[in-house]
């Protein structure tokens, strides 16, 4: 089985590796009004946690990027593929960025934690990365959209596209977008598994266009 068949499979990799990093390593982080004082001493206590899950953090951009190419791969048209995919790969590119400039934010209050740096800085970067989620949503947006545009000129799956439309404009709206947010990481894992079954002739009318 050469790699292209293996690339959806990224997308369940990204939402494992996410979902380790939050649920698993993150804990019950400070809110973004926290006093400073009182985020130098979480960060203090729970440095190994939020060093490892920063790490884990960049360690999943790669993932999704190659997930953003394989559903780009899935366009039937040429036109599509060049509009829409790069509007998808485009958008898990901005994706990636944001949670690589989220975890060095996160780093860097760790490091500051326990160098005793002041309250009043830690404070301010727990302030800018509590409310990160701003520009997540809106890149991952971007994403869903392209997504949407390539799957919807498949000749399957078309119903991927119309959810993954919904989705992605649902991330820009305010409230919405944190349910959007978890049904995108759902929406996520239920095409890696059906493009790699595609992908890998399991289906075998749906094949990767060359």
């Amino acid at each position: 089985m050469d790699a292209r068949r293996l690339l959806p499979l990224s997308g369940v990799l990204f939402v494992v590796v996410a979902l380790v990093a939050v649920i698993g390593l993150a804990g019950d982080v400070p809110e973004s009004t926290t006093p400073g004082s009182e985020v130098a001493s979480f960060y203090d206590d729970e440095q190994t946690r939020q060093v490892i899950g920063a790490f884990l953090w960049v360690a999943s951009i790669p993932f999704l990027v190659f997930f953003a190419v394989a559903i780009a791969g899935f366009a039937r048209s040429a036109e599509a593929r060049t509009i829409w995919g790069y509007v998808v790969v485009g958008g898990s590119v901005m994706l990636g960025a944001i949670l690589a400039l989220l975890s060095a934010i996160q780093f860097a209050m760790t490091d500051g934690a326990t160098n005793d740096v002041s309250p009043a800085s830690l404070e301010a970067l727990n302030l800018i990365l509590g409310n990160g989620w701003v520009a997540f949503n809106g890149a991952l947006g971007v994403m869903m959209l392209g997504a949407a545009g390539c799957l919807l000129a498949a000749l399957r799956y078309r119903w991927l596209g119309w959810v993954a439309l919904l989705l992605g404009v649902a991330l820009f709206i305010p409230f919405a977008d944190f349910i959007a947010l978890i049904l995108s990481l759902v929406w996520i894992l239920v095409v890696s598994v059906v493009l790699f079954r595609a992908a890998s002739g399991i289906e075998s009318q749906t094949t990767v266009p060359s």
